[in-house]
């Protein structure tokens, strides 16, 4: 009777004071628009598309970190919670989600293998496409901290694109950077996700206003 006592007032614990939970957390990383009728509308036969654009897998840079890290929550106890994107590959996400922007600029877009992101390299990676692109993450890390009755997110982004095209040298280089911070009173998983995706959306439409 006891045990079942000592459960019942942790469980009420938990609920008054908003308990999280320390370990590894997941979330989905995408492009507004990412559904399948949206993709559909887009690609339909008929559709004027001003070009082909072939897409290479973006390279993940940051020292130190996994490859599907994202960031992390500091908790009251001074546990954390880890964030991961799905698919525990955050450069193959990055890739998927500038192919659907693409694809929403109603551009005709390819995966393409990857080449030397170097004007030199442009002439050297496969032909036919007006555009060419790939691009590295040099920083990519949300921080945030539970306080009492709050919790505090700090977002910092920092990628390189490279846009060039496979039928003539040249490149550009376009690095893009954002620090964003944000309070919410009540944490949750979607609310991180929103965060980090509307943040990416920013990224990517200052960088890639073709």
């Amino acid at each position: 009777m006891k045990n079942r006592l000592w459960i019942l007032l942790a469980s009420m614990g938990c609920i008054l004071w908003g308990c999280a939970v320390s370990g590894p957390k997941f979330i989905d990383i995408r492009y507004p628009g990412t559904d399948e009728a949206v993709l559909s509308e887009t690609m339909a036969p008929g559709k004027i598309q001003p070009g082909k654009i072939g897409i290479a897998l973006f390279e993940d840079r940051r020292k130190d970190m996994d490859e599907g890290y994202v960031g992390y929550r500091l908790l009251l106890d001074k546990s954390q919670e880890t964030y991961f994107v799905q698919g525990m590959d955050l450069a193959d996400t990055l890739t998927k989600i500038v192919h659907t922007y693409s694809s929403q600029k109603e551009w005709s877009p390819s995966f393409i293998s990857p080449w030397d992101l170097t004007p030199e390299g442009t002439t050297a990676a496969v032909k036919g496409y007006q555009r060419i692109l790939s691009g590295t993450i040099n920083q990519f890390e949300c921080r945030a901290n539970k306080k009492a009755g709050r919790t505090d997110m700090i977002l910092d982004i920092d990628l390189t694109f490279y846009l060039g095209s496979s039928d003539k040298p040249g490149l550009s280089v376009i690095p893009t950077t954002l620090t964003l911070e944000r309070t919410e009173l009540t944490f949750t998983r979607e609310k991180l996700e929103n965060f980090v995706n509307q943040a990416l959306e920013e990224v990517i439409q200052k960088a890639l206003a073709f």
